[in-house]
């Protein structure tokens, strides 16, 4: 690369990139088949998985669905359309396994055998099918569905006649029923609000569901709980409250519902809970009080005594489970495992549950867990030999911060790693900023090849500074009007303990990171000269104007304090942007050209000031994506392209 500024749009441009250097490795990396949901048939004996592969020839991450037999643990692949399939739920009698997929254009539900055989489309919706549930007696489906275009607006688009009013004229999701033998599905809730999640009473008669005021991002904070009769029509307010309840499932008996809250709270920062209330909103409760974190993935024992949830602790993600009685919490999944856990199910006796987990050296699998088993058994091999051998080494380091508070971080080693011997430093900082990088498997798949880099010979630091998630409230909060300031020395006191213990050489460090890892690395940049290169991901580099280009407002009131204009001060002391004449790091900027949560003017506007203050830099555009880069050639050429950036002013390669 010649010295100088570039502006780059990358289409599908990956021929033309140089492959040698890590090549394999980034093919492998490519190759990895995640596992996504699981679910176990009603008998306990078999599973389904989603499995995602890269699709080059579509260029889409696909996902298939595949059969376990927990019985003999073979596993094997049961569609294979080239689009993607996914969301499995087995019918009441375990006879069918109905799914999601966009075959057809439009996402609708398909059945299949778990035996085999093709496919069949059961619906016909006019819009994309969200999400959906069995009816109990298997005669049909519950789920969600967009508002499809009118006739008009059709009309209008086809004579590009079609102007965009701002917040107006919302498509929301709405609940419909169809049953087999019906053309038309029936339209179950006609009021103007988004139904962001929903759960079918044990016995059919009832549909709890979330609904926000509208589609958008933040309203989902403001999301209220109904109760609606399915036979009659009738709604009505099951938990209505300042902030976020969202997410029912009702008990096995359906005397209860279960469901994700932030108990009242509305702060963006705060926990969210299990809460429990009953059907006709009685008995509100919050039944995991005591746990000091954000949870997911609710699900009820079949006794009706526990419910487990999904929750980081610190860098493990783990299972849970809360006594209902006691209201008490603890870990299902073992820490000793040290291993991530995933999505889970489980069985009807409430004897087995089924979830996915992988380690920094292990790739994700499903594994059996007993409850009251301090241990988890493997069940599939779909990853057994990715990577193996070919691996560095992965440990956590603990270390305390510049005023004490206790900061942890993963150290990911370089491949055939030697005691005594210093080696170039990358530093990779994770997004959110309530993110948090945990023991999951090292080489997935993302924009920073992680293991590549391990492969190369390098050092990679994966801090969980103040902000991160996993940590509690109080941590979280810690970067509260704070961002850039505590949360950067967190990071570099870890860098400069790794030079301290001999194993970083200080004249070769680099810096990259994704959304708030792109905040932090324009910030390092801006205030430190340490770093011979860096890579901004899809960063925010001027908090004042990303307040009003990104689709979260809220987000950015909720960690500053206010709104712009109320404090202008305070927002313009964290953007990178205002203290760029103190950087001279060369500087890679990748940004999605369709972008709304971090928008690509954020990109433009640190790339032209680093070009202005002649800074060596590149932005690299890439067609059609949102904030995560989707598509497997585009991520595939932002990996090469971040390796060879460091390679060149690292190693001088």
């Amino acid at each position: 690369m010649k010295a100088g500024s570039k502006f780059l749009i990358v289409g599908l441009l990956i021929a033309l990139i140089p492959v040698g250097i890590g090549a394999l490795s980034i093919e492998e990396i490519m190759k990895y088949r995640p596992i996504g949901e699981v679910r176990l048939s009603p008998e306990g004996q078999r599973a389904v998985l989603v499995v995602s592969t890269a699709n080059y020839e579509e260029n889409v991450f696909n996902t298939d669905l595949w059969l376990l037999d927990l019985r003999t643990k073979a596993a094997l692949q049961l569609t294979r359309w080239g689009k993607r399939d996914n969301s499995p739920r087995w019918s009441p009698d375990g006879k069918r396994i109905a799914f999601l997929s966009d075959r057809k254009d439009k996402v609708n539900i398909w059945v299949i055998s778990p035996d085999g055989g093709e496919a069949e489309q059961v619906t016909e919706a006019k819009s994309n099918i969200g999400s959906f549930e069995w009816l109990p007696d298997g005669s049909g489906f519950i789920f969600s569905m967009t508002d499809p275009a009118t006739p008009d607006e059709e009309k209008r688009k086809k004579e590009k006649n079609d102007p965009i009013l701002v917040d107006k004229n919302f498509k929301y999701a709405r609940l419909y029923r169809w049953k087999f033998g019906e053309k038309e599905a029936t339209q179950l809730t006609k009021e103007d609000a988004h139904v962001n999640s929903f759960a079918v009473s044990p016995d059919g008669q009832w549909v709890a569901y979330g609904t926000q005021p509208t589609p958008k991002v933040p309203d989902f904070r403001y999301s209220d709980l109904k109760l609606l009769n399915v036979a009659s029509g009738e709604v009505r307010d099951l938990v209505k409250r300042p902030g976020q309840d969202t997410a029912p499932r009702f008990s096995p008996d359906g005397k209860w519902i279960a469901f994700t809250s932030t108990d009242g709270g509305e702060d963006w920062i705060g926990n969210t809970y299990v809460c429990l209330v009953q059907p006709d909103g009685s008995g509100l409760r919050n039944v995991s009080k005591s746990f000091d974190e954000r949870v997911s993935a609710v699900q009820w024992a079949p006794d009706g005594k526990k419910i487990y949830f999904n929750a980081s602790e610190k860098a493990d993600d783990r299972l849970w489970e809360i006594d209902v009685e006691k209201a008490s919490v603890r870990p299902l999944s073992s820490a000793d495992d040290s291993k991530a856990a995933g999505s889970y199910d489980v069985s009807r006796d409430g004897k087995t549950i089924v979830v996915t987990m992988s380690d920094p050296h292990t790739p994700v699998e499903v594994y059996r867990l007993a409850p009251g088993s301090p241990t988890a058994e493997r069940l599939t091999s779909i990853n057994a030999d990715y990577g193996k051998g070919k691996l560095g080494q992965t440990e956590l380091i603990v270390y305390k911060a510049h005023d004490g508070m206790e900061v942890e971080g993963l150290l990911v080693k370089p491949v055939g790693f030697e005691a005594g011997k210093r080696y170039p430093l990358l530093v990779i900082v994770h997004g959110g900023p309530s993110g948090v990088f945990d023991m999951s498997f090292t080489p997935r798949r993302g924009v920073y090849p992680v293991q590549t880099f391990a492969e190369q010979g390098y050092l990679v630091w994966l801090p969980n500074p103040r902000g991160s998630g996993g940590f509690g409230y109080k941590y979280r909060h810690a970067n509260y009007r704070d961002w850039g300031y505590g949360d950067y020395r967190d990071i570099m006191g870890g860098v400069d303990l790794l030079i301290a213990r001999g194993l970083a050489d200080p004249e070769r460090l680099g810096v990259m990171g994704w959304s708030y890892g792109g905040y932090m690395t324009s910030w390092i940049v801006t205030q430190t000269d340490r770093f011979k290169a860096a890579s901004v991901g899809a960063g925010v580099t001027n908090t004042f104007s990303m307040f009003g280009t990104t689709d979260i407002p809220e987000f950015m009131e909720a960690y500053f304090g206010g709104r712009p204009w109320e404090d202008s001060e305070n927002y313009l002391r964290h953007a990178a942007v205002n203290y760029v004449e103190n950087a001279k790091t060369p500087t890679l900027i990748q940004h999605g050209q369709e972008d709304r949560r971090v928008p690509l003017s954020q990109g433009e506007e640190f790339y032209l000031a680093l070009k202005k203050v002649g800074v060596q830099a590149e932005m690299v555009v890439y067609p059609r994506q949102p904030h995560g880069i989707q598509e497997p050639k585009l991520v595939e050429d932002a990996m090469r392209r971040n390796l060879e950036w460091f390679n060149k002013w690292l190693l001088g390669q």
